[in-house]
């Protein structure tokens, strides 16, 4: 592998095994910025969001031209609509009833019966455990 040498001899034994996201500073002028900041606000995402899915995007797709510009903005605009339906389904299951539970009994031990009538005992310290157990507690069918 060749290095390009900057002043800092690169570290690149540990990152070939990296299992998890690592950082990647690099510097740019101040108007680059607040544009990627602008676009990733515009469909949801954080700024470090938006520059690892530009940069991972680069190994399928050729930069964006003049000629693929309608194409790249018909696939944003699916992808803003995509988000948005996201955020409607985890507002549906993260209402204001479930948030509430979860604040007051959060670090509690909750007992209760399941479907199979046996009793339960769990820890709430998470807004999902109080939907489990609803939804463990709740004979459908």
């Amino acid at each position: 592998m060749n290095e390009i040498r900057t002043g800092r001899a690169l570290q690149l034994e540990g990152l070939q095994n990296a299992t998890n996201k690592v950082t990647l500073g690099f510097k740019c002028d101040a108007g680059t910025k607040i544009q990627l900041a602008q676009e990733a606000q515009q469909i949801g995402m954080t700024l470090s969001e938006y520059v690892d899915t530009l940069i991972a995007s680069r190994k399928s797709k050729t930069p964006p031209s003049l000629s693929n510009t309608s194409e790249l903005a018909t696939k944003i605009d699916f992808l803003q609509r995509e988000i948005q339906n996201l955020r409607k389904k985890v507002g549906f299951y993260e209402n204001d009833l479930l948030k509430k539970a979860f604040q007051t009994r959060q670090g509690q031990r909750l007992e209760y019966k399941n479907i199979h009538g046996e009793k339960v005992s769990k820890t709430i310290s998470q807004i999902e455990d109080i939907y489990t157990i609803l939804l463990d507690s709740v004979k459908l069918s």
